[in-house]
């Protein structure tokens, strides 16, 4: 995955429509991905209640994700492919330059793959 602050729009919204029709088809629960997005909320939060955005303040909250999706792909075998795809993402936003904008768009990678993967029949 390119880096999350020069992703260009299409290339992320074709990303979570392919992701979010995988992720589906492989029978991963929407509540499965809305607890991992309860964590991001809180980032996300985090990050909008900052005068001015420092990404040092969120950095280990973003990093400690990796052991939440670990978590849930011990649990249960089939979240290992949503597992692989947020480490990639989360590496994404580690490894960008510009860490606001590879933020706001790792927060709406994993909005649209929700909404994409409600609409291709995710339970």
């Amino acid at each position: 995955m390119e880096t999350l602050d020069i992703i260009k729009p299409e290339i992320l919204i074709n990303e979570a429509k392919e992701k979010g029709r995988n992720f589906a088809k492989e029978g991963i629960k929407t509540n499965q991905i809305r607890n991992f997005f309860s964590a991001i909320v809180s980032i996300k939060n985090d990050m909008l209640s900052m005068n001015e955005f420092n990404f040092s303040m969120i950095e280990t909250k973003l990093i400690l994700l990796k052991p939440k999706l670990a978590y849930a792909a011990g649990r249960q075998k089939k979240v290992e492919s949503f597992k692989t795809f947020m480490d990639d993402a989360i590496d994404a936003v580690l490894k960008a330059n510009d860490k606001e904008k590879a933020l706001k768009n790792f927060f709406n990678l994993i909005e649209s793959i929700i909404a994409y993967h409600k609409y291709y029949g995710g339970d």
